[in-house]
């Protein structure tokens, strides 16, 4: 072995150790969130048979997100004929894909710029970056976009080698994890044009629109609303844009607030200052235009921030989250990195030791965030005190774990909230009712109806507490006011308590007893002829003893 070779052997044995020694500490993680709809509870996981059908499935958690992403699914499958659903080895697969996102990133650059310097800095600022977090913790949310950057950055590198099968392997593993990669084609020629001043050959880029076509197509039969394009809306939200561009420069400068859930509150003006801002930035990398590095970190970082900088409406709770931003992390990196080749040898070792330190310290407290969900949506809801989703995911956890009493509390929270949608309210109606808290329920199915005055789920709850309180003439009222204001209210009702009944079977398949009875209930307080719906709460009431969740008034 040379020594250019051992060199590069040292770096990157660097590289992993930092990576091991930031994240170690997720290992002992459970599942936490959108994990167990993803992963523990996903019958097409079971059987590495299913691996076809991923690729003819949409992205989905309770509903259709229009995102198509089945390589992810088939890592996920891939864990799950490994370690069952130890979360373990889903864990160490995280960890090993932000190890190997950091190496190639470290080799890319190196390839880029050849400055060993600026790829080893630029790679230790990105490994241990604590923007990271986020996607090496969350598996539902951040395995897409940690598969979808390793085999983007294996890509780049084979392309800068000209090793063009790899390079279109590793494009199309990387478009099929995460959409973000079909912006991988306008940095091959960022390369070739501005870095490396060749002459356009479009040719070269031609192979590369053969597994561009295929995603498309594929993705058009298993989408529900493929055409994402459609969902652009300029004047509603360009105005966002240089905000949201500066708030995530912010937490890449400081990381030090970063949150698991951003309560974003802006204003034109404030959007206005925002945009002069980015102006006197993007005239400074102009002034600068002779430093290679510093062009291409910023095109790179604004390049990967335009999914999601709200041009295209993003399916999430938040404007703004950590993970969206893992890829534009890398452009700060490189840019930061240049920063440091400017100082002497000794000061940039002493600066990198301080900052990768404060990031390991950082690293390591907030991993322990996602320890569980009690710790996970207890942050949450610290900070979006506004939001009701850290509040009633609180609720929905203590409720499932028996504890009606700590369940009421963050039930309470949640729907004082204003984001908090007719059908949570009613949801969240349906628990106080169980709970004997009728004034409660009556007060949010009210405010449910003021949003949504046609949920008929909504008035037949009403009259199920003017029944309980003896008040027939008002239970009366309820039930003429729904048959008013919803034609086919009969039908209506037949459909939705189905729709129930699936779900109660699906939570029961699950285990989660006390979630199922409530929403069997429903369905029984919907349409009280459902013959399914009965015989599962006979079965909970002989399995239990009683129905967990269900009104005595309603068995």
């Amino acid at each position: 072995m040379t020594d250019t070779q051992k060199n590069l052997m040292y770096r990157l044995g660097l590289i992993t150790l930092l990576v091991l020694v930031a994240y170690g500490n997720i290992l002992k993680h459970g599942f936490v969130w959108d994990d167990y709809d993803i992963i523990v509870n996903n019958p097409l996981l079971a059987k590495l048979g299913n691996i076809p059908a991923f690729f003819l499935a949409e992205d989905k958690i309770a509903s259709a997100t229009g995102y198509y992403r089945p390589i992810t699914y088939v890592s996920f499958a891939l864990d799950r004929a490994v370690w069952g659903l130890n979360p373990l080895g889903f864990n160490i697969t995280n960890l090993a894909l932000q190890v190997g996102v950091a190496l190639f990133f470290y080799l890319a650059v190196l390839e880029l710029f050849k400055n060993e310097r600026l790829a080893l800095t630029a790679a230790v600022i990105f490994a241990l970056h604590p923007l990271a977090v986020e996607t090496v913790n969350f598996h539902a949310g951040g395995r897409n976009t940690l598969l979808s950057a390793l085999f983007a950055l294996a890509a780049l590198y084979c392309y800068l080698r000209r090793r063009t099968l790899p390079s279109l392997a590793c494009f199309t593993l990387a478009i099929f994890s995460k959409e973000f990669a079909l912006l991988l084609p306008a940095v091959f020629l960022f390369c070739d044009c501005w870095l490396h001043r060749e002459k356009l050959d479009v040719k070269k880029y031609l192979p590369y629109l053969v597994p561009i076509a295929v995603y498309l197509v594929l993705r058009s039969l298993a989408v529900q609303n493929a055409n994402f394009l459609a969902n652009v809306k300029f004047t509603q939200h360009l105005w966002l844009t240089p905000y949201l561009v500066l708030r995530y420069l912010a937490n890449m400068v400081f990381p030090f607030g970063l949150k698991l859930m951003y309560d974003e509150q802006t204003s034109v003006t404030v959007c206005v200052l925002c945009l002069g801002v980015v102006t006197l930035l993007s005239a400074a990398i102009y002034f600068f235009r002779s430093r290679q590095e510093l062009v291409f970190a910023d095109f790179w970082f604004l390049l990967f921030l335009l999914p999601v900088i709200n041009i295209i409406p993003i399916h999430s709770n938040t404007l703004v989250a950590d993970r969206y931003a893992y890829f534009s992390l890398m452009g700060f990196s490189i840019a930061l990195a240049a920063l440091f080749g400017k100082v002497g040898w000794k000061a940039a070792l002493t600066g990198m030791l301080l900052l990768g330190s404060l990031f390991i310290y950082l690293d390591v407290g907030q991993n322990r965030i996602w320890d569980n969900e009690a710790s996970l949506f207890s942050r949450m809801g610290q900070d979006a005190p506004q939001m009701s989703i850290g509040y009633r995911n609180l609720a929905l956890y203590y409720y499932d774990k028996g504890d009606t009493v700590s369940a009421g509390k963050y039930l309470e929270l949640a729907s004082s909230r204003p984001d908090m949608e007719p059908v949570a309210l009613v949801g969240a109606a349906s628990m106080f009712i169980e709970f004997d808290k009728l004034d409660k329920a009556r007060q949010l199915l009210l405010k449910a109806l003021a949003q949504e005055p046609g949920n008929p789920e909504a008035y037949l709850q009403l009259e199920l507490i003017a029944a309980r309180q003896g008040d027939q003439q008002a239970a009366q009222s309820y039930r003429d006011r729904a048959g008013q204001s919803i034609p086919g209210l009969g039908e209506e009702r037949v459909k939705e308590a189905a729709v129930f009944v699936r779900e109660g079977e699906k939570f029961l398949a699950e285990g989660r007893d006390p979630r199922a009875a409530n929403i069997l209930w429903r369905a029984v307080a919907l349409d009280p002829t459902n013959v399914a719906a009965k015989a599962h709460l006979d079965q909970l009431r002989h399995s239990n003893g009683t129905a967990a969740g269900t009104p005595a008034n309603t068995k």
